[in-house]
This record gives C-alpha cells, sequence and structure tokens, in this order.
C-alpha cells in the first residue's frame, strides 16, 4: 500500500515536468525567488519549472511533497500539499466514505487556488478500481475521474 502512495506521489510531481519545462534557478525572477524562500524555508528537493507565464515549484517540506505556483512578480498563485488522510475535515472524510463505500484513499493534496479557493483532491482505490476525486471544504464532489489501477502480478520463473 505504502508503495502504491509513493508511486502516485512520484508521479504527481514527475507531471509537473509534462506540464512545464524544467528550469534553472538562474533562469526565475528574483522576485520569485525571494516570496518561495520566505514561505517556505525548509523546502528541500526543489525543482523549477515555467508553465507558459507561471513558475512552478516542487520540493519537498517535512516529507510531504508540495507543488506552488507563482507569476513572474512574486505573487503566490496556486499551492499543492500533500496530507495525511487524519489532515482531512470531517465533511471530506464523512462524503468520501459516503460516495466511495469501501475504497481506501491512497493519496490526498490540500489544493488553495487565489481564484477558486480552498479544495481535496484525492486517490482512492477499491481492488482494481479506482478514482481521482476533488472535494470542495464542504465535502461536495466537484469531480470525479475513474481510473483502473494496475496491479502487477510477479510470478517465479520454473527452474
Amino acid at each position: 500500500m505504502r508503495k502504491i502512495a509513493i508511486l502516485i506521489s512520484v508521479c504527481l510531481l514527475t507531471g509537473l515536468t509534462v506540464f512545464s519545462q524544467e528550469i534553472t534557478p538562474a533562469q526565475v525572477p528574483v522576485k520569485v525567488k525571494q516570496a518561495f524562500a520566505k514561505q517556505y524555508p525548509a523546502a528541500k528537493a526543489v525543482k523549477y519549472g515555467l508553465d507558459n507565464t507561471v513558475y512552478k515549484i516542487s520540493f519537498l517540506e517535512q516529507a510531504k511533497e508540495c507543488i506552488v505556483t507563482y507569476d513572474n512578480a512574486g505573487k503566490l498563485i496556486e499551492s499543492e500539499i500533500e496530507i495525511s488522510s487524519d489532515q482531512l475535515p470531517g465533511k471530506v472524510l464523512s462524503s468520501a466514505s459516503k460516495n466511495f463505500p469501501g475504497y481506501s484513499i491512497i493519496t490526498a493534496v490540500r489544493r488553495e487556488a487565489i481564484d477558486k479557493g480552498i479544495c481535496f483532491e484525492m486517490d482512492l482505490k477499491k481492488d482494481n478500481e479506482g478514482y481521482s476525486v476533488r472535494f470542495s471544504e464542504t465535502g461536495e464532489v466537484l469531480q470525479k475521474e475513474a481510473r483502473r489501477v494496475q496491479v502487477k502480478v510477479t510470478t517465479k520463473p520454473k527452474r
């Protein structure tokens, strides 16, 4: 189970490079680097990306995966912070169990966008079925996408 969570988390951060061009710290405006350093002084494993006109920064903070987006003036546009399921609001947990009975939470992310507010995204799994679901703070299902969960079966070769 832990391996699946790590794999999904790695895919989340790897997705940064799919949607944006990876760039060096020297290519990032000073205001962006200053704002980031002030807001996330304990960040580790920092990677920078450019997506059209916004700067996406992926990093680890307290062993949690994070992605933040800034405009070129250093204004924070959006943040995505990996959280544990016990950090989800009660209304979100209740909605998940009601709408997806028997499903387990594989990963959870708290997303805050300046223009859209706070939402919570989860990858849910039950047997070989899965969903990526976005919930409002009140537990309303905002978006869901079915995902087939591949279970790799390995067998020992015959000797």
